[in-house]
């Protein structure tokens, strides 16, 4: 699950497995376990390990592996941000656009806001606009994508 932090836990485990114990002792049979100790494990699960920090706190790893995967896939979608125009959006000018498929890519100097798109495979198209230019950049970004990407 990537790259974490080797080397002795941090205390705040230490007071994960404490709090942990303490709602297991006090808890009615079958009963979930809090989300706050579910969030404080997750954090930690997602800097030290799932396997290291669920021994240390006493929480299932199969159970902390998929709450961690939750939180993770929660926060791409959260780090992803979509816009949407309309099809019949023409914006106000593109001045230049390039598609980052050549290493050698010339880059004019930009002057308004820029659209920045990239695909799976790695290819990247940049749009600065510029206004009263007429360029319809929905069309633009349409056919980048339809190029097989």
């Amino acid at each position: 699950m990537g790259k974490h932090i080797t080397g002795p836990l941090p205390v705040e485990v230490g007071h994960l497995q404490k709090r942990v114990e303490a709602w297991r002792r006090t808890r009615k049979q079958g009963a979930p376990t809090p989300s706050e100790l579910w969030e404080a494990a997750i954090h930690l699960a997602m800097q030290f390990g799932v396997c290291r920090i669920g021994r240390a706190v006493g929480l299932d790893y199969t159970s902390l592996r998929k709450q961690v995967a939750k939180a993770k896939e929660n926060q791409l979608k959260a780090e992803s941000a979509f816009v949407e125009f309309p099809t019949e959006l023409v914006l106000s000018g593109a001045s230049q656009v390039a598609v980052e498929t050549d290493p050698d890519l010339i880059w004019a100097q930009r002057s308004g806001p820029m659209i920045e798109i990239s695909t799976p495979d790695g290819a990247q198209m940049r749009i600065c606009l510029e206004a009263g230019k007429g360029a319809d950049a929905v069309g633009i970004v349409a056919a980048f994508l339809r190029k097989g990407h």
